[in-house]
């Protein structure tokens, strides 16, 4: 027992000694790698001045000489007063540049054009009280550095993070406050109007079911997924880059012949204060400069308390408002925009604006190529080589018999004083009664007729679900004329007594044609084959029984 104490304490012994050497050799390694740190720093201090002490720093953006000034710590542009600065933008710039430090210094340069300097590319000065402090921008390395040196030193270079020289190497509008696109939710659009060549215009019916689509001659219903596109790329706009905060010159960025004008029709939701909530001022007015400084003290609290009912019961209004936009010429991958009446000219992407630009009427064709509700349907006429066939939908409504008999039990049953009534009493209750009569349930059966016989719904709903929902794979905008007899003719009448034809011809190997009026949509034929084959199950039912009778006994032989 001894001798394991004893190798126990020595083993810890031997844990303590190696850990004090690793912490010795880990403070060498750290040391030393401090030293080789100090001794391989390069950096220089370039510049050191305190930011609030500049009170004008001048560049070269868009090869112009800009200056801004600063006076009661607000930054202005020298040459136009009205510009508008954007104050945390050229602060952030100044604190770069005023507190400098160079990651290396090139000594005793011979020759400043290896490094752009002979020509610099920018020259950026601060001004403070006691003089000027220049440095000149040459080419920028390939380390994301710049070559910079001082105006009044021909003999050193220095390497710059591009961090702190970038901020004075874009344009002029870089440092402007610049405006927000307007905001506009894309489900509160009511219409929009793309005034262009080939341009549209898609507008929301009055009870927001459905989108209509017009070209200024001609307007049908709109595909709603297309709409939506468009609705949302308005809502989804924003703007790139700010150009002009006081455009005098249209024709400059294209604005005096449009590439396009979009309008767009919206709605928002704005308080409104009703006329009650006057009335309730006017009368606490008037109460509290008729009664004496207790009752004015209670009516100031009740005033108070419908103050805070009204901000939660506050009312609004829906008001329609309207943003024009007007699209100008292309620079680079956007486009030049302005909106409404502002002078203020941004660039969009083309990107941004390309759905609801490169639109034009036909995008927007629906392709449902007959749709009839079942609801709405009164008979469908189906004309093919099998022959003729007509079906009807029955529809009756019957109230429900009144089988509450409490009333000829109870009068039975009255005492005489009761049955004494006045003729005003028995008027009210033949008005109740009348009321009753009115309020009885009413019964709603539909059957189905094919040829006069009756039809079996979920057969027919199988097939009509097919043919209301065909889509055609394009809508044609040339002229079409049909060779040969149509293989399917379909003629829905509607409970308002109209009537909509529909023609399938053989188009190609591929497509049937569907001429509706004058409309033509291509339907795929796989389509037209399903359509058909479930209005053979309706149309031939015992066939269909047979067929699966004579399969279901070659099954029982095998």
């Amino acid at each position: 027992m001894k001798k394991k104490t004893v190798k126990l304490v020595s083993a810890v012994v031997v844990l303590g000694v190696l850990c004090a050497a690793y912490e010795g050799v880990n403070f060498y390694v750290t040391s030393q790698e401090e030293k080789e740190t100090e001794e391989n720093d390069t950096s220089v201090d370039l510049v050191s001045l305190e930011a609030d002490d500049i009170t004008a720093v001048s560049f070269t953006a868009d090869q112009n000489e800009v200056e801004f000034d600063k006076k009661d710590d607000s930054w202005t542009e020298k040459s136009d007063a009205n510009f508008p600065v954007n104050q945390d933008t050229v602060d952030s710039a100044v604190k770069g540049v005023a507190s400098l430090t160079a990651d290396q210094e090139i000594s005793d340069v011979e020759d400043m054009s290896q490094y752009d300097l002979d020509s610099p590319q920018n020259t950026i000065t601060l001004t403070t009280a006691d003089g000027d402090t220049t440095l000149e921008v040459g080419m920028e390395s390939s380390n994301n550095q710049y070559y910079v040196k001082k105006a009044d030193d021909d003999n050193n270079v220095y390497l710059v993070s591009s961090t702190s020289i970038e901020p004075f190497m874009g344009t002029l509008y870089d440092f402007a406050e610049s405006g927000t696109f307007p905001s506009v939710t894309s489900a509160t659009i009511t219409d929009v109007k793309v005034d262009k060549e080939n341009g549209y215009e898609i507008t929301q019916d009055a009870d927001n079911l459905f989108w209509n689509v017009s070209d200024g001659k001609t307007t049908e219903k709109a595909d709603t997924t297309k709409a939506g596109t468009v609705t949302s790329a308005i809502g989804s706009l924003a703007y790139d880059k700010f150009v002009d905060y006081n455009c005098t010159d249209d024709s400059k960025y294209g604005f005096d012949n449009p590439y396009a004008v979009i309008t767009v029709k919206y709605t928002e939701e704005e308080a409104v204060e009703s006329d009650e909530d006057s009335e309730e001022s006017t009368d606490a007015d008037t109460e509290e400069s008729t009664t004496d400084e207790a009752a004015a003290d209670t009516s100031e609290d009740a005033d108070a308390s419908d103050e805070d009912s009204s901000e939660e019961e506050q009312e609004t209004q829906t008001v329609e408002k309207t943003l024009t936009i007007y699209v100008g010429d292309e620079t680079g991958d956007d486009r030049y925009v302005k909106v409404d009446d502002s002078k203020e000219v941004y660039t969009i992407t083309k990107d941004s604006l390309t759905d609801i630009l490169d639109s034009t009427m036909s995008d927007f064709y629906n392709l449902t190529v007959s749709y009839v509700s079942s609801n709405d349907l009164d008979s469908l006429e189906v004309q093919s080589a099998d022959g003729d066939h007509t079906i009807n939908i029955v529809t009756e409504t019957v109230k429900a018999e009144d089988e509450d008999t409490t009333d000829d039990t109870d009068s039975d049953t009255t005492d005489e004083s009761s049955t004494e009534t006045s003729d005003e009493s028995s008027t009210d209750t033949d008005s109740s009664d009348e009321s009753s009569s009115d309020d009885e349930e009413e019964t709603t059966t539909t059957t189905y007729k094919l040829d006069g016989e009756d039809l079996d719904e979920p057969t027919f709903t199988t097939f009509y679900n097919k043919l209301i929902n065909m889509t055609a794979q394009e809508r044609l905008t040339e002229e079409y004329t049909p060779e040969g007899d149509p293989a399917y003719t379909f003629i829905f009448k509607d409970t308002d007594g109209k009537e909509t034809t529909v023609k399938y011809y053989e188009y190609d190997t591929n497509f049937y044609a569907a001429v509706v009026e004058d409309k033509v949509y291509l339907v795929n034929k796989m389509n037209v084959k399903d359509l058909d084959e479930a209005y053979q199950k309706m149309v031939n039912p015992d066939t269909e029984d047979a067929e699966e009778s004579t399969s279901d006994t070659a099954t029982e032989e095998n």
